[in-house]
């Protein structure tokens, strides 16, 4: 089998749902659809504020964007299993 093209899977970037991050928090929780997510701040070199990034529900990493296959809920990229098309090989 096949795996999925990244291209093709559903995208969540952090600075999309960032707005509705509470300001100055260290962790949240974001429910997006039905599914709660995981968001983690890291505060800035300058110590000017934070830097957030998502929790894989799977593997619990951060990362500033989710990807969604089909049907499945949000996860990282390495949980997907999913490639980019220019990795691809031609045979």
């Amino acid at each position: 089998m096949r795996k999925p093209l990244l291209e093709q899977c559903g995208r969540l970037l952090i600075r999309d749902v960032k707005a509705v991050i509470p300001k100055n928090a260290v962790t949240a929780i974001l429910e997006i659809g039905t599914q709660e997510i995981g968001v983690t701040g890291k505060l800035t070199n300058l110590h000017n504020g934070y830097r957030y990034c998502f929790l894989c529900p799977q593997c619990s990493k951060s990362f500033e964007s989710l990807f969604m296959s089909d049907f499945g809920g949000w996860v990282c990229r390495a949980c997907i299993g999913a490639v980019y098309k220019s990795t691809r090989v031609r045979n």
